[in-house]
């Protein structure tokens, strides 16, 4: 009867443990997911929704459908990510060195003036690439790059805090 009650209280003790670490695991995928949404080196929308599916797996059940779904729209919106700033590098006119130079911009932006080196690395990007380009419109497609690039972080903040908000509420 004594081994029985310390059985029931070790295997208690030692579940209730592993669901808060299995909730600690949930709040850094959460948390690399925003961070990720408007860091373009971390995949922000697909961190929160595998800490959406350990959720449901681990945790708490949902809709099936309502997690395939919004695994379908996190893809969705991950692809779109990238196409948007190539879209408004395009849109402004714009050839490939001024999307090139908008990514690499981007990317340099990140590690030499964080936090804000990733709008004007981007801009600065595409304008250089416009200029080696010898195209007329080097502002008008730096603005391209950088309203492609707002675009896309908006999206991706909506869907990571869209997941936060199913997982909290």
């Amino acid at each position: 009867m004594l081994y029985e009650k310390l059985i029931l209280h070790l295997l208690f003790y030692y579940f209730w443990k592993m669901e808060l670490l299995i909730m600690v695991g949930i709040g850094i995928l959460l948390i690399l997911g925003l961070v990720g949404s408007v860091i373009p080196v971390l995949p922000g929308p697909p961190l929160s929704y595998l800490g959406l599916l350990l959720s449901h797996f681990l945790i708490s059940k949902m809709e099936v459908d309502f997690v395939f779904w919004l695994g379908v729209l996190v893809v969705f919106i991950t692809v779109l990510d990238y196409y948007l700033q190539i879209y408004g590098v395009k849109k402004a006119g714009g050839g490939k060195y001024a999307i090139r130079g908008s990514v690499v911009g981007m990317l340099l932006g990140i590690f030499l003036f964080p936090p804000f080196g990733i709008l004007v690395g981007a801009f600065f990007g595409a304008y250089i690439g416009a200029k080696i380009e010898m195209n007329q419109n080097e502002v008008k497609i730096a603005f391209g790059a950088l309203s492609g690039f707002i675009s896309g972080t908006i999206l991706k903040l909506g869907a990571s805090l869209y997941i936060i908000y199913i997982l909290l509420f």
